[in-house]
C-alpha cells in the first residue's frame, strides 16, 4: 500500500507551494526551504507563510495545482445538461501508454491533484490501470462518475489512500429526466455501497430551475451517508444549449441561495473527515482568483482532453476557447509556461460591467468575471458572464452567511 505523504512541496517563483497530508495547502517564503529540510512541524512553518504573493502580468503558477484530465469522451449516458457533449469516443484519443506519458509530465511539472473525467471514465477499458499508475505517482485524485459502474468489485480495486468518488446525482424525480437513463433509487444504492466500504464519496449536483427543492433532499441525504455534497447552477454550455428551460430563474433563489449556506455548513463539517483531497485544492483556486483579481483557469488549473489538447478549463474546453496546445505535438510544461498567454491576460478591472457593480466589491466574491462564460450569455467577451439568477443568488447567499456567522 503507497503511504501518504506528510507534504508535498513545488517550487514557486516566489517561494514555495506546500500541501500538508492534514489538509492546509498555502504559499511560503523560499527561507522556508531550510526549515523543511531541518524537519520542522507544519506549525513551525507558519512563521514564513506569504500573506501576498507578487502578480505581474500573464501571472501563473509554476504549475496547476489541479488538472481535469478526461481520459475518454466515451459515455454510457446521454445527459441532456452535459457540457463536454459526451457520448461517442473523440477521434484520435490517447493510448493508454500516451495516457500514462500524460501522467508522467504531469507529475514532472509539480501538479498536485487530479480528476479523472469523462465521459464516463470509468468506461476506459484500463480505467483500473489508469486509476493505479496515476495513484502511484502520488496525485491526490478524484473520480468524476455516473455512478453506473460503480459495483462491489470495483469499489475492491479503488485506492483507500487521497482518493475520491464523485458521483453525479440531480435530484430524486428530476435526475431522470436530466440524465434519461440513470434513476435516483439507483444511483442512492451506490453511494451506499461506497460508503459501507469506507470510499470516501462526493455528490456532484446541478441546480435548474426545476430542481431545487430536491436538491435540498439530496443534501441531507448526503448528512446521513457521510458523503460530499456539491452543487453548480446549469449552463447552456454543450448540450445544454439545446435545452435553455433548465437555466435558473430569480424566482428561485431563496432556495437555492438556502441550499448553498447548507452546503457550505456541511462542508465545514465534512473537510474534518479527510486530509488532502481535490475540493481543498480547488478551494486555494478560489483563493487565488479572489487575491490576484482574475480568473484562475490556465493560471493555476487546466484541462487536458482525451486527444491530447490543453485548455484552461472545462467551460474553455465546451466552447473549444483558449487551446493552448497537444501534448502530442509540445511537452506539458513548455505549454504551461508559454502557452496561455491569452487566457492569462484577463484581469477583473477589464469587464465593463463590473465598475458599476455593486456584486464586483467585498463582501462579494463574483466568479463570472469569465470571457467564455460573458460571450455566452452576453455576446461580448468582456460583458457580464452572470445571469439575472446568478447575481441575485450571490447578493442573497452573501447576505445569509453574514447572518450565520
Amino acid at each position: 500500500m503507497m503511504s501518504v505523504p506528510d507534504i508535498r512541496i513545488r517550487k514557486e517563483t516566489f517561494g514555495f507551494a506546500l500541501a500538508f497530508g492534514t489538509g492546509e495547502i498555502g504559499f511560503y517564503r523560499h527561507d522556508v526551504a531550510e526549515r523543511l529540510l531541518q524537519g520542522a512541524t507544519r506549525l513551525e512553518l507558519d512563521a514564513y507563510r506569504l500573506e501576498s504573493v507578487p502578480v505581474q502580468p500573464g501571472f501563473h503558477l509554476s504549475a496547476p495545482l489541479i488538472v481535469w484530465f478526461e481520459i475518454t469522451r466515451a459515455c454510457n449516458l446521454s445527459c441532456r445538461h452535459c457540457y463536454i457533449e459526451a457520448g461517442k469516443p473523440r477521434e484520435n484519443e490517447l493510448s493508454t501508454d500516451e495516457i500514462f506519458d500524460a501522467l508522467d509530465q504531469l507529475k514532472a511539472a509539480g501538479v498536485f491533484a487530479l480528476v479523472l473525467v469523462g465521459g464516463e471514465p470509468m468506461s476506459h477499458p484500463d480505467f483500473f490501470r489508469i486509476l493505479d499508475y496515476a495513484h502511484a505517482l502520488g496525485f491526490v485524485i478524484s473520480i468524476a462518475t455516473n455512478g453506473m459502474y460503480v459495483t462491489q468489485d470495483a469499489i475492491d480495486r479503488l485506492p483507500r489512500e487521497e482518493c475520491i468518488v464523485s458521483v453525479s446525482l440531480d435530484g430524486t424525480a428530476f435526475h431522470k429526466e436530466l440524465r434519461v437513463k440513470s434513476s435516483w433509487e439507483d444511483i442512492r444504492e451506490r453511494l451506499r455501497l461506497l460508503r459501507r466500504n469506507g470510499i470516501p464519496t462526493a455528490i456532484m449536483s446541478t441546480q435548474t430551475d426545476r430542481n431545487v427543492k430536491e436538491l435540498q433532499e439530496i443534501i441531507e441525504f448526503a448528512r446521513e451517508t457521510e458523503c460530499f455534497f456539491g452543487s453548480t447552477p446549469f449552463s447552456p454550455i454543450g448540450r445544454g444549449r439545446f435545452f435553455p428551460q433548465y437555466q435558473p430563474r430569480p424566482d428561485i433563489v431563496e432556495d437555492a441561495a438556502r441550499l448553498f449556506l447548507a452546503d457550505k455548513q456541511h462542508d465545514q463539517h465534512m473537510n474534518d473527515t479527510v486530509g488532502l483531497c481535490v475540493a481543498k485544492f480547488l478551494d486555494e483556486c478560489h483563493n487565488i482568483a479572489r487575491a490576484t483579481r482574475r480568473e484562475f483557469c490556465g493560471v493555476a488549473m487546466a484541462y487536458l482532453l482525451s486527444d491530447g489538447t490543453l485548455y484552461p478549463c472545462s467551460i474553455c474546453a465546451s466552447n473549444s476557447k483558449f487551446a493552448a496546445g497537444n501534448l502530442r505535438t509540445r511537452p506539458f510544461k513548455d505549454i504551461w509556461e508559454h502557452a496561455f498567454g491569452e487566457i492569462r491576460a484577463f484581469t477583473y478591472d477589464q469587464f465593463k460591467e463590473c465598475p458599476s457593480c455593486e456584486l464586483s466589491r467585498e463582501p462579494y466574491y463574483c466568479t463570472s468575471r469569465c470571457p467564455v462564460m460573458a460571450e455566452v450569455h452576453s455576446g461580448d467577451p468582456l460583458g457580464c458572464g452572470a445571469t439575472p439568477f446568478v447575481k441575485a443568488s450571490l447578493k442573497r447567499r452573501t447576505q445569509l452567511i453574514a447572518i450565520d456567522k
